[in-house]
């Protein structure tokens, strides 16, 4: 490996997490700032936008990057079409929005949506010059504009917080931060970069793009379907507990996958075109990450009422339970979060989509069913979806690539096995903690520290394939 691509991938994971904790840092104050009732009102908006911005770019970026030669035309024709149908999308969220107000019966959604909307109109000033930095690894510049975007959106939101602007404040911080990207982005520009758009071969680009925009279409609408759906049959107050308790579970799962996914692909392929068991790849990618995962998320469930309290104050405490069932729904995705990667790297794009669609419409189901009978109901329906997710999956790769589901069950038993252990430790450290009359917070404290050293030495004892790697990486660090 060149030493500019240590530097890109340093540069990348730093960027990567530390924008993923001064998120949290800025969730933590904001959950103390605000009500859920307000945070609610602005979730159903942003839902809904959220989900639409994964079209506004389709697959322009992605074709930048991976464009063999890339020319000043190519670059006219990709700003061509994400104005296309970035611009055209703002439209929409800019005319839609008093409808959507009528809708959910909530004026102030459509202020919302016209502060949020226009992030569409300066998208592709964004996404393309990002797309052509991350071609030419210059992942140095491109963490320089994310730490400026986001202590802009921090400083921003919670200024016009305590300036008294309420849910308008998490828009307006947003939308000025995407603006102060552009600056930043303007400043860093590669020399001779065109700006202006053609409106040529787009359809060349689109068609490039358009099986992975509907695929992330459908997995970000699985995540925003229960505040859109909730926000019309319950309460911005409901919306508001079942985001957090959702938003815990995917920030703790996250944290933990966002510093492999970007390889996977990549590695995927490698093993594709070396001519390597492809599958095997796969399953041994998946049983790594479940190791560390499944076992982090039966801690989370059994502790969710302590971390809740902790990250985001008293006023989430009903989000607790909702957190812990929706901790199965995570333990059930994660088996095979890879999927869609394996998928893409086999040519199975189309399959990838229709599976995608299968699994958000069974998430959709479960909610709009269940909403009626509260939010305990729907978080048990959410991992019900979850199950669902993982035997379509499973029948899916059996189907299209041959990868027996028997032999998923046999390498994922120690996973099971660790997990069982781990969850069943941390609920005897915080029971005890409680029964000696320690507060949540200590007991929290205590799982914490009990549990890394209980999952290594599982992991040492019981020879999971994560050992090796631990090994590898601890040999690395004592060179």
């Amino acid at each position: 490996m060149s030493s500019s691509i240590r530097r890109a991938v340093l540069y990348s994971s730093v960027t990567r997490y530390s924008m993923r904790f001064m998120g949290l840092f800025s969730t933590m104050i904001i959950a103390r700032l605000l009500t859920p009732e307000e945070i609610g009102t602005f979730a159903i908006a942003s839902a809904i936008v959220m989900v639409m911005s994964e079209f506004r770019l389709l697959g322009a970026g992605a074709y930048l990057v991976r464009e063999q030669e890339l020319t000043e035309e190519k670059i006219r024709s990709a700003t061509g079409l994400t104005v296309l149908i970035s611009w055209g999308l703002g439209l929409l969220i800019w005319l839609a929005a008093p409808w959507v107000a009528g809708f959910y019966e909530l004026e102030p959604l459509s202020i919302i949506f016209r502060i949020l909307s226009v992030s569409f109109f300066v998208a592709p000033f964004i996404s393309i010059p990002t797309s052509v930095l991350m071609r030419s690894f210059r992942f140095k510049e491109l963490f320089v504009v994310k730490l400026y975007t986001t202590l802009a959106n921090v400083l921003i939101t919670i200024s016009l917080i305590l300036a008294g602007f309420s849910y308008y404040a998490l828009a307006w911080g947003y939308t000025l931060a995407v603006l102060v990207e552009l600056l930043v982005l303007i400043y860093y520009r590669p020399a001779g970069m065109p700006w202006g758009p053609s409106f040529q071969r787009v359809g060349t680009i689109a068609r490039f793009g358009i099986y992975t925009s509907l695929a992330g279409f459908l997995r970000k609408g699985v995540v925003t379907v229960p505040d859109m759906i909730i926000g019309k049959l319950g309460t911005p107050l409901q919306v508001g507990l079942f985001s957090r308790g959702l938003g815990f579970i995917e920030f703790v799962s996250q944290t933990l996958i966002m510093g492999v996914k970007p390889v996977v692909l990549p590695y995927l392929s490698d093993v594709k075109r070396s001519g390597g068991d492809i599958n095997q790849a796969y399953l041994q990618a998946s049983v790594m990450l479940g190791g560390l995962i499944w076992p982090v998320l039966a801690v989370a469930s059994v502790v969710s009422l302590p971390a809740i309290y902790l990250f985001f104050g008293d006023q989430w405490l009903q989000a607790a339970p909702y957190a812990s069932l929706i901790a199965w729904w995570a333990i059930f995705r994660m088996v095979h979060w890879f999927s869609s990667d394996l998928l893409m790297a086999r040519g199975f794009e189309k399959v990838m989509v229709i599976k995608e669609a299968v699994v958000f419409f069974a998430h959709f189901l479960a909610i709009l069913l269940l909403s009626p009978l509260g939010l305990k109901a729907v978080a048990a329906g959410f991992a019900g979806a979850g199950a669902i997710d993982l035997v379509v999956t499973s029948w899916v790769l059996w189907r299209y690539l041959g990868l027996n589901p028997a032999l998923m069950v046999r390498a994922w038993r120690q996973n099971a096995l660790i997990m069982v252990l781990c969850g069943l430790a941390a609920w005897g450290c915080y029971e005890a903690m409680l029964a000696q009359g320690f507060g949540m917070v200590a007991g929290l404290l205590v799982v914490a520290s009990v549990l890394p050293p209980v999952w290594l030495g599982l992991i040492v004892a019981l020879k999971h394939p994560l050992r090796a790697e631990l090994v590898r990486v601890i040999r690395i660090l004592h060179v």
